[in-house]
């Protein structure tokens, strides 16, 4: 199962950008007066260049342009990584940039594929970052640095450029985590419950079964909305909708201690751990429905169950408690629905 473009937390990304987008401003300020200060007059330039860009990326954001916001940064950031290497010479760290570039690359094809946006391969933009890393890196160690600078500065825009980009590192990397933990608890939502009713889905019925211990006592019961086609047919599949929700809310206040899900159409599948009461909650429920008063557009829409109840049979089979209350359904559907049959 994909994560629907629905469950896509863009806003969320459009926050961890803006987060970005201002350390880097900030990073690229405070650089800017080291480079003022030693003249390096390449370095000031873009650096200029590269803050406004960085203020006018804003808009990019403000309109969610998140992929076209990434493309830009990357360009800003490979430049920069670049002219600085050839500049100051590789042991700046200048060329660490690299490193914190690839994971959103990655990211940002994930972005894409919900966005509707082209794919930016990121593979190929990867091994170009790489090659303007090495190919830089490569200039200054051969011809040296444009600009001599003192061992000190050195070693602090070393400490700089290390501490940034681990620091980016770290926090990007939480956010993906924390945005995939959050991802993957919708998913497990869509698929545990039935959006119609919001009761539990046949999936997770399945497998809350399958986890019951079998020497546990309990009782299954099989319950289906009686003539529901003809509901549909008569009053529209919106009607149906309404009231299976109706039934399910129902459901849910008379059988508070139970666990129901939805297992298919107007079907649905109830499940006590004990025997107290079997028949008394089943035969309240199936009373509530019928005296009820659902009420679609104005006009009162007569609705019953028929509901089948099986006890735990002594092997535990899952399968076989199923079919019995399945069994005793059908049984109550034909001789004269509106019934439990236990």
């Amino acid at each position: 199962m994909s994560i629907n473009k629905k469950e896509f937390n863009l806003e969320q990304v459009v926050k961890l950008c803006v987060v970005v987008n201002i350390s880097l401003f900030l990073f690229v300020a405070f650089m800017l007066t080291l480079f003022v200060y030693f003249n390096i007059t390449p370095m000031i330039y873009y650096s200029v260049i590269a803050l406004i860009g960085y203020v006018l990326y804003f808009m990019l954001l403000k309109r969610q342009k998140v992929c076209a916001y990434m493309w830009c940064v990357y360009a800003t950031i490979i430049i920069y990584m670049a002219i600085a290497t050839i500049c100051l010479g590789y042991k700046c760290g200048f060329h660490l940039y690299s490193m914190s570039l690839i994971p959103i690359i990655f990211y940002s094809q994930y972005i894409s594929t919900k966005t509707d946006t082209k794919d930016p391969n990121p593979l190929a933009v990867s091994i170009a970052i790489v090659a303007v890393s090495i190919i830089s890196s490569a200039i200054a160690i051969i011809n040296g640095p444009l600009y001599e600078i003192n061992k000190t500065i050195i070693s602090v825009m070393l400490a700089c450029n290390a501490i940034s980009v681990s620091a980016f590192l770290i926090y990007y990397t939480k956010v993906i985590v924390d945005l995939v933990i959050e991802s993957e608890k919708k998913l497990n939502s869509i698929a545990n419950i039935d959006l119609l009713t919001d009761l539990y889905s046949r999936r997770y019925m399945i497998n809350y079964l399958e986890e019951y211990d079998a020497d546990d006592e309990g009782w299954l019961a099989m319950a289906d909305v009686d003539d529901f086609k003809k509901i549909n047919d008569t009053y529209g599949h919106n009607c149906g909708d309404y009231v299976l929700n109706f039934i399910a809310q129902k459901m849910k206040n008379i059988c508070s201690n139970c666990v129901i899900s939805r297992w298919g159409g107007e079907e649905f599948l109830i499940h006590n751990g004990t025997h107290d009461s079997t028949h008394e909650v089943l035969e309240k429920l199936r009373r509530e429905i019928e005296n009820s008063e659902c009420i679609y557009k104005q006009q009162k829409i007569n609705i019953s169950l028929t509901i089948g109840v099986a006890q735990r049979n002594a092997d535990g089979d899952i399968e076989e408690w199923i079919k019995s209350a399945d069994d005793r359904l059908y049984y109550g559907k034909n001789n004269g629905k509106n019934m439990v049959v236990d």
